[in-house]
């Protein structure tokens, strides 16, 4: 059984890690120059299978041509490329929010052009060093010749993809769109294990006299904990492993960031190598980290250099798809991944109020952003979880006061006041 959970922690580890690898340009630009430098082995290969008198269809010098336009201009498309992402990302980062720079990191159309560009460059280089040597005989140019139109096709393919994206990379709505899908992802996994997987911790939950402290190695925010590789090292020992701190919380070398109990000093010291604790956020295990860029967003607009209220608008909606969605009360049928292991549940106050309290500060003074926060936290306070329901009561009162003491016109405060939704529900 111990030998199953640890092949099991070991492959749900390697999936983790492959998957946050397959986000970083190096990876894809990788790939693809392994696949392009194959192409070129390929044609060594297949030339005993060209037959008589093909050859003579195409000469070394049109492929020698070919190789030379495909290496001069990817180097230059490429430069030009990076350039524009840097420029991009710089104005998001001062537009919109400096966390959604993570987002674009992230952004897969842009690490596949720009991987296809530095591979094909990487195969026209290679393939003009083999064609100096005696490496490629006259029927393997001809398979040469194929394998650079193949080429051609996927970089015109790339260039096209590249231009489309361009069109909407960096804007708004696909920037919260980023966001919006990163939250969305990180909120299902949460739907479809509660707590990674462990057993949810609650003020109920009784941890055993005599349990260890477990202690931030580091200064920082909870980015991630292994809890595949938590479960399979304490199970050997037969411990149970209680974590108080949240993903995303900040904590400071030697804080208290959970308890053990059961297991040795070195079991405690494994224990922390699993737990990534980082100089700023990440959105993998962290839906909390996602609402907060959203809020960011929509408070930039706010500010009196934008002043776009519509932006603020469009961000509240989407938090409130995103908590709407969300249960933090784990069904008592549930059973845990990870009986051995204890996490806390994501506060459905804090996912209500960290994103959603500072629009409604900030906007306070603008009674059309008002009139649309008080109609989605009246339809959260209908149909969400009795948890971010009453959370969504309460932030409605404080939001409505704000209101009524920051909007001048008694015209306004009228008008907010005789299209509260459900006001009545609300003040339940």
């Amino acid at each position: 059984m111990k030998m199953k959970n640890r092949v099991m922690a070991a492959f749900v580890t390697f999936g983790r890690r492959v998957r946050s690898a397959s986000r970083n340009l190096w990876t894809r630009v990788l790939l693809i120059s392994v696949l392009c430098l194959l192409a070129v082995l390929i044609a060594k290969v297949l030339g005993d299978f060209i037959p008589d008198g093909f050859a003579e269809i195409v000469g070394a010098e049109s492929v020698t041509e070919l190789l030379t336009i495909i290496a001069n201009a990817m180097l230059a498309v490429t430069t030009f490329s990076l350039s524009v992402m840097v420029t991009i990302h710089r104005a998001v980062a001062g537009q919109w929010t400096p966390r959604a720079h993570q987002m674009l990191l992230r952004d897969t159309p842009t690490q596949t052009v720009l991987a296809t560009f530095i591979g094909a460059y990487i195969y026209a280089l290679a393939s003009l060093i083999l064609l100096s040597t005696p490496f490629f005989g006259e029927a393997e140019i001809v398979v040469l010749f194929g394998v650079t139109l193949a080429v051609i096709a996927l970089i015109v393919a790339m260039i096209v993809r590249w231009i489309m994206h361009l069109q909407t990379w960096g804007s708004l709505e696909q920037t919260a769109t980023a966001i919006e899908t990163a939250a969305e992802t990180a909120f299902r996994e949460l739907a479809d294990r509660p707590c990674q997987g462990a057993n949810p911790l609650t003020p109920d939950t009784v941890i055993p006299a005599g349990a260890v402290d477990l202690l931030a190695r580091d200064t920082g925010y909870v980015q991630a904990v292994l809890f595949e590789k938590v479960s399979a090292d304490a199970e050997e020992e037969r411990a149970q492993v209680y974590f108080l701190a949240p993903i995303g919380r900040f904590v400071h070398r030697g804080d208290v960031i959970g308890h053990m109990a059961g297991g040795s000093d070195g079991l405690a010291r494994k224990i922390g190598t699993w737990i990534t604790i980082g100089p700023s956020r990440t959105p993998d295990q962290d839906p909390r980290f996602c609402l907060i860029m959203l809020s960011e967003v929509g408070s930039k607009a706010l500010s009196a250099g934008i002043n776009d209220p519509g932006t603020a608008i469009d961000v509240i909606g989407r938090i409130a798809r995103l908590i709407e969605g969300y249960s933090p009360e784990v069904d008592r049928d549930h059973t845990p991944d990870y009986s051995n292991l204890w996490a806390p549940v994501l506060d459905p106050v804090d996912l209500v109020q960290e994103p959603l309290a500072p629009l409604a500060r900030d906007g306070a003074a603008q009674v059309e952003v008002q009139i649309v926060l008080q109609k989605r936290l009246a339809g959260l306070a209908r149909h969400a979880p009795p948890a971010i329901a009453d959370a969504a009561r309460v932030l409605a009162k404080d939001a409505l006061a704000q209101a009524n003491a920051a909007i001048p016109g008694e015209g306004d405060r009228k008008r907010l006041a005789a299209t509260m939704v459900s006001l009545s529900e609300i003040r339940e």
